[in-house]
Parts: structure tokens; C-alpha cells; sequence
């Protein structure tokens, strides 16, 4: 597991905290730890990751506000599952990079990782951003962190079957949701929440 500070400060965009998809998810990523991995893969909340890079001396209540007052109505669409080497994608739905999600995410690494942490004149800033959500920005959901790779073909098969099955009882949109800031240093499944705000 990556176990540098290099991510700092992460944006979450979790699904509303009461509603049924956020259930489901988290229920799948804690038996997708114990079933196919052996407990090994940390557990956390699902989450879409808006941006990370954000300091860690940052003011996290200023954060959450920013993006909060952004967009209050994003709808996240679920994709489909992948799977990649990277410890932090290694099993993971791929989320539709819809313009308001796009828009969240640019706005917040524009204003938190290249003008405040990075000093870059405005313009700059701008140009960053920009290249980052047209070549960096890939949003996604993660199930499961892990060094573990490849994935066998018997894992996939369980885990798109337990997919399927819990797509067919609970819907692949949200709207809205929980936005958290996440010290996002040391073990994946004690990385404490800063600060929230629920949209």
C-alpha cells in the first residue's frame, strides 16, 4: 500500500448517508474484503473521489463550503465495473464524467491545489485545471484497494454477479450526496473525515 503523504487532503462525494445505494455499497466493499480477499482489503466508505492533492494545513470547513455551493444537485451515474494494477483502482465502478461533476471537480483542484498550494497566477491555474479534467480526471467508485493483481477470472465472475444482483435492486444514479474532506495519509480504513457537508 502506497504509504507516503503524497495524497494529502482528499474531496469525497459519498452517496446520501441514509439512502439504499450507500447501504449496498458499503456492504459489498466490507464482504468483497473478507470473501476474496481475506479481510486484507481495508474497508471505507463509498465514495467518488472529487480531487486529492489538497494540503494537509488546509482549512477543511472552507473546503466542504466551496464545493458545496457549486453544484447542490449532481447526479452520479454509475457506469460499469474495471479492474486496474493501481492499489487504489483495483476494483472500481466507473462513474459518467458528467459536465457537473467535471465542473466540481476542476473547480475545486483549481482553487485548493493550484492557486492555494501551488501559488500559480490565475490564468496558469486555469490552464492546470483545465488539462487536468480532460486528461487526469477519471471518476470513479472504488469496491476494494489492494496490491493484488492480476484480479483471477473467478473473482470477477463473483464479483460482477454480486453487482448485477445489487443493480437489480437498487437504483445506479444518486443525486446530491455527503461531500467530506478525508485525510487521506496512513491505512486507507483510518483515514478520518475532516469535515462534511450534506448537499
Amino acid at each position: 500500500m502506497p504509504g507516503d503523504d503524497a495524497l494529502g487532503l482528499s474531496l469525497w462525494l459519498c452517496p446520501p448517508p441514509t439512502s439504499p445505494i450507500y447501504a449496498a455499497l458499503e456492504s459489498l466493499i466490507a464482504e468483497l474484503s473478507d470473501d476474496c480477499f481475506g479481510g486484507a482489503a481495508p474497508k471505507f466508505s463509498p465514495h467518488v473521489t472529487i480531487t486529492s492533492n489538497i494540503p494537509l494545513d488546509t482549512d477543511a470547513n472552507a473546503v466542504v463550503e466551496y464545493a458545496a455551493k457549486i453544484n447542490e444537485r449532481l447526479k452520479i451515474q454509475v457506469a460499469h465495473v474495471a479492474y486496474g494494477p493501481a492499489f487504489f483502482k483495483k476494483i472500481y465502478l466507473r462513474i459518467a464524467k458528467r459536465p457537473d461533476l467535471v465542473r466540481l471537480a476542476s473547480e475545486v483542484r483549481r482553487e485548493y491545489v493550484y492557486l492555494a498550494a501551488e501559488n500559480l497566477p490565475a490564468q496558469e491555474a486555469d490552464e492546470k485545471a483545465r488539462a487536468w479534467e480532460a486528461n487526469d480526471f477519471d471518476p470513479h467508485l472504488s469496491l476494494v484497494y489492494s496490491d493484488e493483481w492480476p484480479i483471477s477470472d473467478d473473482k470477477k465472475t463473483y464479483i460482477e454477479g454480486r453487482l448485477d444482483k445489487l443493480f437489480s435492486e437498487t437504483d445506479e444514479t444518486w443525486v446530491g450526496g455527503r461531500i467530506s474532506l478525508v485525510k487521506t495519509v496512513g491505512p486507507a480504513d483510518n483515514w478520518p473525515v475532516l469535515a462534511y457537508k450534506d448537499l
